[in-house]
């Protein structure tokens, strides 16, 4: 298994031999189980389906404005993904993998989280919402542009991302890692409690958090 460390957590990559893995048929509408499997390149928008995915490399598959609900993750990879405007329900998402995906708009939904990795991928104006993080969540080199993000924001590291006007709504943040990431205009700073921030960026978003905590800020 492969381990990855990232501000002093430790993240289980997806556990995946692709030797191992048998091309099948794209086919996500309806109810669907792929295991130890090949998919894609292939076109699947719009579509609506729902079932489980374990042990998957899903590469170069367009799943623009799709909706995959409910699906279960476990060890999957989705690479050069289109995901813009989908809507993904999972009730569990274990070593899940998004690498170079396209994002913008996606709606994400995970109850239980546990190892999910994200490395140069668009969540621009998306919503990702999390039940439950059990270990850790990463995402490296990721853009959260007027994006929502939610829920259980504990042991979530931000390595390098851009947090350009976003929008905080957790419900717990402890040991969230925010040091390495460009963080502007974001709001709902208050329900961060316990996330990790470097002295010049408090500084930077002092106003922002008076503001939040009501207070009259006299120049």
């Amino acid at each position: 298994m492969e381990f990855l460390k990232v501000a002093g957590k430790t993240l289980h990559r997806a556990s995946i031999e692709e030797q191992d893995l048998v091309d099948e048929p794209l086919d996500f509408a309806g109810a669907f189980a792929y295991r130890d499997a090949r998919l894609g390149p292939g076109e699947q928008s719009g579509v609506t389906g729902g079932g489980s995915l374990s042990v998957v490399v899903i590469t170069d598959v367009d799943l623009s404005g799709s909706r995959l609900s409910p699906v279960e993750l476990a060890n999957v990879r989705f690479d050069g993904a289109d995901l813009a405007n989908a809507t993904v329900s999972a009730p569990v998402a274990r070593r899940t993998e998004f690498l170079r995906s396209q994002a913008i708009g996606l709606r994400l939904d995970i109850d239980q989280a546990a190892d999910v990795y994200a490395r140069d991928c668009r969540f621009d104006y998306a919503t990702l919402r999390f039940g439950d993080v059990k270990n850790t969540v990463v995402f490296q080199r990721c853009s959260f542009r007027e994006s929502l993000l939610a829920g259980d924001l504990s042991n979530v590291v931000f390595d390098e991302c851009d947090l350009i006007d976003t929008d905080f709504e957790a419900t717990r943040a402890t040991g969230c890692d925010l040091t390495e990431s460009r963080v502007t205009g974001v709001r709902g700073l208050l329900s961060m409690r316990g996330a990790r921030i470097y002295a010049d960026q408090a500084n930077a978003l002092a106003s922002q958090l008076a503001a939040e905590a009501g207070l009259n800020v006299i120049p």
